[in-house]
């Protein structure tokens, strides 16, 4: 029989001393000295007397924990344990928590991002967060179709970002490897979809410039009107060669004015390694000029609608199309092998060259040694390939610089 009311439980004092109002078959509310109201179910199970917490008042009404104990009473019935059951309810509520496509998409870029550098890690979440998880992310893992996926990735095909819907597919893929791999879900649907995706045109090795293209080029280039920082952007690219993700992140806390040196730190750089560019005086010129535009902030090519972010190097892309370059015409990484091109025709050491395009030599002393070793070769290089855009600028006919190798 019932004996407390919700008057009786409204006004209940708070004491010295915890103290207890019985409402019949086990339920019962304990009053702190604080003033909390508590509600506690009693059975006997196994032979022991255990407690089992039904939640607070008001919260949980006089009404509500009578109907919770008499829930736990038909489990006792049943032969079920209710702090038991409790428990096991709260583990699959965590588990399944646990299981959504966003929680494994976080255990694997948790995972990976130790082997990426930073720029990588950003490019990856950015795109999850962008093209795979607004969709995706809330869902059980296990409950996820192939059909849900390609969906997904088919969207990001009729941006005409067939190279970024490959990677979003290959993502998509490691994830669901990882949800296999931890018992979350049976299949991997992912990698159903091998081969569904349309194929990106071949690349025309035009993607760069021929020496000869470079003054029409140059034409162009001064004819293009907008953004100060996105051209800036580019005119630094072809004199310094870096990669497109090193330029766009440039800090001005790497330019060193007096030593004309631009020092990029490893975790942005590809190969997680520092790379020194010395910077020609054409260079150190569009620095100084970027100075009143970005320099009371950290980034020298901030991006335009949001300064606390970079450029991006689709707005390089954009700024070549409207150049007159159509896709796959040219690249601004494209910049990078007419350097080559050139530097390599001119007789310039084929070490000097690599160590400026900070690509990697496999003996690592020896790639640290050549570093430190070229860096007055390095400068004289990148001057003359500057001095050369200017001839270029000019119409100047350049004649390759023919240097005696040394036997």
């Amino acid at each position: 029989m019932n004996r407390l009311s919700v008057p009786a439980v409204t006004k209940a004092k708070p004491r010295g001393k915890p103290y207890k109002l019985a409402d019949g078959m086990g339920l019962a509310l304990l009053v702190e000295p604080t003033g909390a109201k508590l509600w506690r179910f009693r059975y006997r199970y196994g032979g022991k007397e255990t407690m089992l917490s039904l939640g607070r008042f008001p919260e949980v009404s006089l009404a509500d924990a009578r109907i919770a104990r008499d829930k736990a009473r038909a489990q006792l019935r049943e032969g079920v344990n209710p702090s038991t059951s409790r428990r096991q309810a709260r583990i699959e509520r965590e588990v399944a928590s646990g299981n959504t496509f966003r929680a494994v998409a976080a255990e694997w870029v948790e995972a990976n991002k130790n082997q990426w550098i930073p720029t990588h890690v950003v490019r990856v979440q950015s795109s999850l967060d962008r093209d795979i998880l607004p969709s995706l992310g809330d869902r059980p893992i296990a409950d996820i179709s192939a059909a849900e996926v390609l969906a997904v990735i088919r969207r990001v095909e009729k941006r005409d970002a067939l190279d970024q819907a490959k990677r979003a597919l290959q993502r998509v893929t490691a994830i669901f490897a990882l949800g296999v791999a931890t018992l979350r879900c049976p299949a991997n649907p992912a990698r159903e979809l091998r081969g569904a995706l349309k194929k990106a045109p071949k690349v025309q090795h035009r993607a760069s410039l021929r020496l000869d293209e470079l003054p029409k080029y140059l034409e162009r280039y001064d004819d293009l009107h907008g953004d100060p920082t996105t051209r800036a952007a580019l005119a630094l690219d072809l004199l310094t060669i870096v990669r497109v993700s090193e330029l766009v992140g440039a800090r001005w806390d790497e330019i060193d004015f007096d030593e004309a040196m631009w020092t990029i730190p490893a975790e942005r750089m590809k190969m997680a390694r520092e790379h020194r560019v010395p910077l020609s005086t054409q260079a150190v010129a569009i620095l100084r000029d970027m100075k009143p535009l970005s320099g009371s902030g950290e980034l020298v090519f901030p991006s335009p609608s949001k300064p606390r972010r970079p450029l991006s190097g689709n707005a390089l892309l954009v700024a070549l199309r409207r150049m007159g370059y159509a896709a796959g015409e040219l690249t601004v990484h494209g910049f990078r092998s007419t350097f080559s091109t050139w530097a390599h025709e001119s007789g310039f050491d084929s070490d000097v060259i690599e160590v400026q395009l900070s690509h990697v030599d496999k003996n690592a002393v020896r790639s640290a040694y050549n570093n430190a070793q070229y860096m007055e070769k390095r400068r004289l290089l990148l001057q003359a390939w500057a001095d050369t855009i200017d001839a270029q600028r000019e119409g100047a006919k350049v004649i390759p610089i023919r240097r005696r190798k040394r036997r």
